[in-house]
């Protein structure tokens, strides 16, 4: 019997409850889709949200438009936050593109794609790209290591270069980028550098040079030139994760520890980063963080205003800078959401 509905449970953990704080991990990008995208397609029509924090937790259903539930065994299906920690998520993010990328096939969203570009490197059967998707001349395409979709209205511009398995989202701009994948890059992104084996939520930019390595990305971030990503320590050791979350009742630090020896950073939603910023192994940037100044501490908690943290964003001007931020886009953060990111900064103030 197909499933009809899910309860989606929130852990709240250091792994995950960073990366879309206003809607949450369940509408972030864990591969291709998002698991409410990926419950969708499977036939499951009814999804109700649930955390330890009601507070919180009716706040971010609300925006990301989901029921709320706080019954246990009332759906068919239990999904829990933990199933996409970050560390098995970038492990397997190659795994995850291709499970995805057969999920949609069989649903027919691939159907009519092309396989044409300028310059193709392995199997022509690897690239799939939307009749409206743009690759100029002078690109190379590579699908010697998995396949390569470009979606509808996508641009990939001169002297790209994309190594699959990799997905650029629909109107996405790759502007003489390197995406070395396994890579996820999600709708009208704009991407330069050098991308490796990392997922940037929609409407992110990381526009020109600089490296982000394993690394995950939430919506509404801006990297400035030459922001880079460490994803290596010095001496090979174990990755750990370190962060408090007081706007979901989660003042003190929680650490995590990866399992891997490659991970770069947690950028969580709405963050900005200046020209020039170096982001150390294994950091944690929170939601609407500034990041300016010297280099950002291995954890920069929310809404922090410069590298330091002692300072915080303004909550008006920030509420006003994403609306601008969003309106470039031609997209208007809705009510919900604005609930949220305002019961997020009220609580931002509860440092460590």
């Amino acid at each position: 019997m197909t499933p009809k509905s899910a309860r989606l449970n929130d852990a709240l953990n250091v792994s995950t409850r960073h990366v879309l704080p206003s809607r949450s991990i369940f509408n972030a990008r864990c591969g291709i889709l998002t698991p409410r995208q990926r419950l969708a397609l499977q036939g499951v029509t009814e999804m109700a949200y649930t955390c330890s924090d009601p507070a919180y937790g009716e706040r971010v259903s609300a925006a990301g438009n989901m029921g709320w539930s706080d019954a246990p065994g009332a759906a068919d299906l239990e999904i829990s936050s933990e199933d996409f920690a970050a560390g098995p998520l970038i492990a397997s993010l190659d795994e995850r593109i291709l499970a995805d990328i057969e999920l949609l096939g069989s649903t027919g969203a691939l159907d009519g794609f092309l396989s044409d570009a300028p310059t193709l490197v392995g199997p022509a059967s690897g690239l799939r790209r939307h009749p409206s998707s743009d690759i100029q001349p002078g690109c190379v395409i590579d699908t010697s290591d998995g396949p390569v979709i470009i979606d509808k209205g996508a641009r990939v511009s001169r002297l790209s270069y994309i190594a699959g398995p990799a997905y650029v989202g629909e109107n996405a701009r790759i502007d003489s980028a390197h995406l070395c994948g396994p890579v996820v890059i999600g709708r009208e992104c704009r991407i330069g550098g050098e991308i490796e084996c990392s997922i940037f939520n929609d409407y992110s930019n990381k526009h020109h040079e600089g490296f982000v390595g394993h690394s995950i990305v939430g919506e509404w971030v801006n990297l400035g030139a030459l922001t880079t990503t460490s994803d290596l320590k010095n001496n090979y050791g174990q990755i750990r994760l370190e962060s408090a979350a007081p706007w979901c009742g989660r003042p003190e630090l929680h650490r995590y520890d990866t399992g891997e020896i490659k991970f770069g950073s947690i950028i969580s939603e709405f963050v900005k980063t200046a020209i020039g910023t170096m982001i150390n192994t294994g950091s944690v940037l929170d939601i609407g963080s500034n990041v300016f100044g010297d280099r950002p501490g291995k954890y920069l908690p929310a809404f922090s205003w410069g590298a330091d943290s002692a300072a915080l964003y303004d909550p008006d001007r920030f509420l006003s800078d994403a609306q601008t931020i969003a309106a470039r886009r031609k997209v208007t953060l809705d009510d919900a959401r604005i609930a949220t990111l305002r019961h997020v900064r009220t609580l931002a103030g509860q440092r460590v």
